[in-house]
Order: C-alpha cells, then sequence, then structure tokens
C-alpha cells in the first residue's frame, strides 16, 4: 500500500445498492488493492461490467471490498453489514421464487 495512505469509503450513503458499484465506495487505492487480491484490473471489472452482472456479482465485489476496507475504514464495518443483508435477502428472495415454482440458476 501506498505511502503512507490509509484507504477509506468515499460514500456512507448505503441506500439502493443493487444500483451502485464498487466505484461509489472505495477509493481509488482500496479498489487498486481489490483487483490485486482478485487477480483483476480496471479494463475488466468496469462499471459497465455491473450492468451487465448479476445482482448477486454486484454485491459480492462490495463485501470484498469492505473486506479489505474493514481494517481502515470504521464506516466499513457497516458496509460489510448491509450488503450482507442484502446478500441474505437476495437468497431469501431467491429461494421463495424456487419454491413457487420459478426456475432459478
Amino acid at each position: 500500500m501506498g505511502r503512507g495512505y490509509i484507504m477509506k469509503l468515499i460514500s456512507t450513503d448505503f441506500s439502493n445498492l443493487d444500483k451502485k458499484t464498487i466505484y461509489d465506495f472505495g477509493d481509488d487505492e482500496a479498489i487498486d488493492e481489490l483487483f490485486k487480491d482478485e487477480k483483476s484490473n480496471r479494463d475488466e471489472i468496469t462499471r459497465e461490467f455491473f450492468d451487465d452482472a448479476d445482482t448477486l456479482v454486484r454485491f459480492q465485489w462490495m463485501k470484498d471490498l469492505a473486506g479489505i476496507l474493514q481494517h481502515f475504514d470504521s464506516n466499513a464495518k457497516k458496509f460489510f453489514k448491509v450488503v450482507n443483508k442484502e446478500i441474505d435477502k437476495y437468497f431469501k428472495e431467491r429461494h421463495s421464487k424456487a419454491k413457487d415454482g420459478w426456475i432459478v440458476d
């Protein structure tokens, strides 16, 4: 990590998470650190990537970002909890649809 800089959340507005991406929450250093961990880069994981990605993919990237940031920014703990709730809600809705006969992949 670079020159004593502390990674941080750039926003604590956790509303409408299904419309947001990691770029709405992580500063550049945090996102670069996440990409390093995931062996990816900004050319592969663009804002447009999330437009086409499944909701769960969007939330998983946010959860991973929050996980990295928890060591640097106390607000990231709340972010982590909020994203986990969204993931739980996603699975609950998916399970409910499956019980009602919807095919869920």
